[in-house]
This record gives C-alpha cells, structure tokens and sequence, in this order.
C-alpha cells in the first residue's frame, strides 16, 4: 500500500523534550516504519496500526477490561493476559481500565488539532530556542500531513526539526517537506549494503541516495546520526566506514546515539518478543566515550582544507559539541 494512503498516527506526543534537538521541544512520534531494526528503540512505532500496549504494573485485576472486550481476548488467572491473535485493537479495554494499565498506541489527530497541542508551548520554545521535532516510527511515510502541519507551524514561527531513517519517496519529501523543515537528523547505520538488509530489513540504496541529495541541496539542515550498538552497528569495521564517508563532506555535523535498552519492556507490552540478549548490546560510558573519539580522529584524519579540531567530549548528556568548530559530535540518550 502507498503510506500516503495510510490515515497517519500518532503513538505518542512528549512536550519538554531536551534530548531532540535544540532548546525545549515537543516531539511528535507517528506510527509507522519501513524500516524493522533489530534493535529499535521505540517498536510501538514499527507498525501502521493502532496497537495494545498492556503494562501490567498499573494493573489493579478490577476485570474491567474482561468484560467489555467483544473478541474474548483477555483472561485473567491472577494476571492478565492478552490473547494478540484475537485482540483487534478495538480500545475498549483500554477505554475502561481505571488503572491505565492499558492504552491503545496509535491515535490520528485532525492538522489543526496537532498544530494546537503543539503551540501550547510556544512561549517554551522562544524563551529556549526550541521548537518541533517529529520522529517515530517514519514521519515522512506521511508527507502531504505531515505538510499541512509544517506550514501551520511556520505560520506560527516554530522551529522545525525531523528525524529519519532516510527511507522515503524523494519527490513527495522535496515537494511537501524540504522547505519547511529547519534541521534533519538523519541516521546512518550501515554503509554495507548486505549488513543493512540483515539488520533492518531493507536495503540502504534509498537511503543514501536520499542522503546524497540532501548534501547537495540542504547540506546546512542536515546533521548525521550514527546508533552505537554493540555487536551491530558499533563494530569497528561499520563506524570506519561511516566516520570516513562523513569525514568526506565539508562540514557535515553528526551524532554518535549510545543504546537504551528500554525496547525489551515496550515490546513485551505490545506482545512482541524483542531481539535476544538486547540488555548485551548497551555500552559502558566510558567505551562509549573511546568509541567517540576513535570515531573523530578518523573523521579528523580524512578532512581536508579545515581545521581538524575534531568534537569535544564533555559530561553533559545531551548536545555535548565543541562550539569552536563547525562540525561536531552530540551525546544523546536514545536512538530512534
């Protein structure tokens, strides 16, 4: 089916975000990815559909949801549990749990009314030089909605940032998007053609294709993102590949995002099995930090013409750079 087809969700809306890009932000996280990574941080946002999400910590047993789910869905036999192949989604349940034990992840917002949310924290955003961020799961498997909402907001004067897996149809992403949007996060998680098909189910010919025509039309927007994920990404033949290809381009900024494990948990919560051994794949702070600075001396080592002061590595969790240069490295806390 043509994404664009798809009515967009939303699974989540997080106002006074400080780790997606600058200042105070609301991050707007739809549903939907092409992309299956192995290790996603956030696997409520894979899938297009409304989904289940059961966190049996908030559950009081009140059997509220037993009696009004219409599929016979959900047992109780001193815990709850949820049938997922008779579960259609409904939100009956969800609607009924007095505990909020369960919710339904995936809601469509009318533009207007997500512009709305959004501006609540304008005055935030002037004060802290902040704005918007839409992640997910895929914001541009949605363009023409996604549109509408940009030019609202810069109607408004908000800032206006977006991260991607890079996977998406270029003429609607030029056409509905590329000018409304003031900073792109784009991740960058193989160069190998046959690791990237192994690891996220999809090749990367499209994503660095993309990649290749942003540099060359909106190279000022535009800021790397790289997942550190031991035993994935973070293997040092990967991040050769990547610091050399981004040590290739003038003054290009990038992000090394470290691993948080917080998917096992939210997989579980809506019936799926996350990847074996995912607590494995995090990385000690201070390997991380070595990992950081390899990853420069190699970006260093492969620029010409400017400098080669690399990025500074400091103690604050996010947005950590070296102001005195133009290309930097940022610490974050998660990964898309």
């Amino acid at each position: 089916m043509n994404p664009e087809k798809r009515r967009p969700l939303i699974f989540d809306i997080h106002r006074y975000a400080l780790d997606d890009g600058p200042g105070i932000r609301t991050t707007v996280f739809f549903k939907g990815c092409p992309l299956n990574c192995i290790w996603c941080h956030n696997p409520e946002g894979i899938a297009s559909e409304p989904e289940l999400f059961h966190q049996p910590k908030n559950c009081i047993l009140c059997g509220d949801c037993l009696s009004v789910c219409p599929e016979g869905a959900i047992t109780i036999n001193g815990c709850v549990r949820i049938n997922r192949k008779l579960c259609n989604g409904c939100g009956l349940c969800a609607a009924e749990c007095p505990g909020k034990a369960m919710t339904i992840k995936g809601r469509y917002y009318e533009p207007e009314e997500l512009v709305g949310i959004i501006l609540k924290d304008k005055r935030f955003f002037e004060h802290s030089k902040g704005g918007v961020t839409f992640s997910g799961g895929e914001p541009t498997q949605h363009c023409l909605y996604l549109g509408q909402v940009l030019r609202k907001l810069k109607d408004n004067g908000v800032h206006t940032a977006l991260q991607t897996c890079g996977f998406f149809h270029w003429d609607l992403f030029e056409t509905e998007l590329l000018d409304m949007i003031d900073l792109i996060y784009f991740d960058i998680k193989c160069l190998d053609p046959d690791l990237h098909l192994q690891f996220t189910g999809q090749s990367n010919t499209n994503i660095l294709a993309n990649f290749s025509k942003l540099v060359y039309m909106a190279h000022s927007k535009l800021t790397c993102s790289i997942p550190v994920i031991s035993g994935f990404t973070a293997e040092l033949g990967n991040l050769k590949s990547i610091a050399e290809f981004i040590g290739s381009i003038d003054h290009l900024p990038y992000r090394l995002l470290p691993y948080h494990p917080g998917a096992i948990i939210k997989a579980s919560a809506i019936g799926k099995d996350a990847a074996p051994n995912l607590f494995a794949h995090s990385i000690a702070l201070e390997k991380y930090r070595d990992i950081v600075k390899i990853f420069d001396t190699i970006v260093k080592k492969k620029l010409t013409g400017f400098g080669g002061q690399g990025s500074g590595i400091g103690d604050r969790g996010a947005g950590i750079r070296d102001k005195g240069n133009s290309r930097k490295t940022l610490i974050t806390s998660h990964d898309k």
